[in-house]
This record gives C-alpha cells, sequence and structure tokens, in this order.
C-alpha cells in the first residue's frame, strides 16, 4: 500500500482492512450475477428435454452432439437435423445451412413443442437463435 492510499482511508477514517473486505464483497456479488447469467444457458443432455418437454417449453438450452439425420426442404432454403448426444436425439432447426450428417455441433436455442414442418410432425425440436456459442 503507498502512502497515498493510506492518507486516503485515514481521512475516510476507515481502516485498509475495512476497504479490503469491502473489495473482497463486491467482487463476489459480480461473480453470483454471472454464475446466474450462464446458469440458464447450461448445456441440457437431450433425454432431459425429452422426459420433460413441458418443463423446457420456451427455455433457451445447450446442446452438443452428433448429426445422425437430416431433413431439407431446398425450395424454401429450410431444414431441420437430428442430433443425438448419447442420451437420446432431438430434431433441431439451425438458423443457417442445414450441417451434414456425421458432424459435431453445439447450438443454443429455444425447445418448442409441436412443430410441423412442410407435411412432418417433430413433436419436439429445438429452434437456434443467433446467439450461438461455439
Amino acid at each position: 500500500m503507498n502512502s497515498f492510499t493510506k492518507d486516503v482511508n485515514l481521512i475516510k477514517g476507515e481502516p485498509a482492512i475495512m476497504n479490503a473486505k469491502r473489495n473482497s464483497t463486491a467482487i463476489a456479488c459480480v461473480l453470483i450475477i454471472i454464475a446466474f447469467a450462464c446458469a440458464g444457458t447450461s448445456r441440457v443432455h437431450i433425454r432431459s428435454i425429452k422426459e420433460e418437454p413441458g418443463r423446457y417449453s420456451d427455455q433457451r438450452v445447450a446442446v452438443q452432439g452428433k448429426v445422425v439425420e437430416t431433413f431439407a426442404l431446398p425450395f424454401l432454403g429450410q431444414g431441420l437435423c437430428k442430433v443425438s448426444d448419447g442420451t437420446g436425439e432431438i430434431w433441431v432447426k439451425p438458423r443457417g445451412r442445414v450441417p451434414f450428417k456425421g458432424d459435431k455441433i453445439r447450438l443454443m436455442g429455444k425447445v418448442k413443442v409441436g412443430l410441423t414442418f412442410g407435411d412432418k410432425s417433430f413433436g419436439v425440436i429445438i429452434v437456434e437463435d443467433d446467439e450461438e456459442e461455439k
């Protein structure tokens, strides 16, 4: 601690140890806020989404897995892919191009229940949003 800091603390009438405790508390609060912000988008196992679709409906989730099937409507420039993470499989509507079968992907999106795409019903799917996680 330099002499200027000591002088400032003495002027405030507050020992340096109190100032350090206040700084530690502020840092802890910031870390807790960051942890809660990240918790809403933590990776979820596909099995959990499939077992409790109502719990995850319209919730933002992150999933990671391997593309095992694709479905495209090229004339509309749209498509879906089925992703497996080892716990289950789920259809995903990517925001860009449809990845190839065998690609490993990680994405974030909202869970939608009861989507019909073309003439196919897909039940529970994830619609990828713009805030992609890489």
